[in-house]
């Protein structure tokens, strides 16, 4: 639990700010670990331990891909870090041409001990998906799952990024005080706040 008196002062939060809140020593440790290796421009270390992330990001598959990458572009930190959570179960990333998310939020939320009768009802009701169009249900479905969560006093927050590909989303499980506070708080250049 965030104690009250960690945002006495803070003005603005963005997702390195919230992973510094959300993970644990160790969680730390490498995700320091890893930025050091990418500052350093330490890319075959970066990728060696990182492998599963850059695919996820950048849909890159081998090292020399990377390097290619690399050589002319650099890794933004912050869709790393919110990668970064995803990776060790904090959340999960969402891409913004889904057909049908029932399987991917049925297994997020049963990782997540979240498994109540009101969410799964709202997850099978209609197939949810995101097309970044008028026809996109996925906002909606979010708000419906956030006010059953919201009795449960957790919050999911969803992130919007259109750095490496349109409309992809990181969906973070939160406890509802520091979403909260998240939310009135936040600044990035790269996340908006989808909802």
């Amino acid at each position: 639990m965030i104690s009250e008196n960690y945002f006495v002062g803070v003005k603005t939060m963005n997702i390195l700010d919230l992973a510094d809140l959300l993970l644990s020593p160790d969680e730390k440790k490498e995700l320091q670990t890893s930025m050091e290796l990418l500052e350093k421009s330490n890319y075959s270390a970066f990728y060696e331990s990182n492998q599963n992330i850059i695919k996820s990001i950048l849909f890159l598959e081998t090292l020399d891909e990377f390097l290619d990458f690399s050589k002319e572009n650099s890794l933004d930190k912050e869709c790393y870090c919110a990668a970064f959570l995803c990776a060790h179960g904090y959340g999960i990333q969402i891409g913004g041409y889904e057909d049908d998310l029932t399987h991917t939020l049925t297994e997020f939320f049963h990782t997540q001990g979240m498994e109540y009768p009101e969410i799964s009802e709202i997850v099978c009701k209609e197939k949810i998906y995101t097309d970044c169009s008028d026809y996109d249900n996925f906002k909606k479905s979010m708000t419906a799952i956030n006010r059953e969560l919201d009795t449960h006093g957790i919050r999911l927050v969803v992130l919007e990024d259109f750095v490496y590909c349109d409309c992809e989303y990181t969906v973070l499980k939160l406890d509802k005080a520091l979403a909260d506070k998240m939310l009135s708080s936040w600044s990035s250049d790269n996340f908006e706040i989808y909802l």
